[in-house]
């Protein structure tokens, strides 16, 4: 994906679970979405959204543990951070890369 070597201090985990993204627009105005998590570490994460979000936000994010996108009563976890990088992907998809501030488990 990137032409340069990888720099990150701490290690990913490349993974494909289902997450709920909530936040609020330019407009002020709340929203939540689908999503889905691509990678995970102690700092930061990067999902895959259909709603472009401007650097700077911040978001609330819930990852079901779990394959299945209607198990509601998987574990969870629940974390909130800043958004540090988006990048358009395809078909209006855009990946998300965002700074963890806390998380904890549901």
């Amino acid at each position: 994906m990137y032409p340069t070597p990888d720099r990150r201090i701490k290690p990913r985990i490349y993974c494909e679970y289902p997450a709920i993204i909530e936040g609020f627009d330019i407009g002020g105005n709340k929203y939540s979405d689908h999503a889905r998590l691509v990678n995970l570490s102690a700092s930061g994460l990067l999902i895959f959204a259909n709603r472009r979000i401007e650097n700077g936000s911040r978001l609330c994010v819930t990852i079901l543990l779990s394959n299945s996108s209607v198990d509601m009563d998987a574990p969870k976890l629940s974390t909130n951070g800043v958004v540090v990088r988006t990048e358009s992907i395809s078909n209006g998809t855009c990946g998300i890369a965002i700074k963890l501030n806390n998380y904890k488990f549901l």
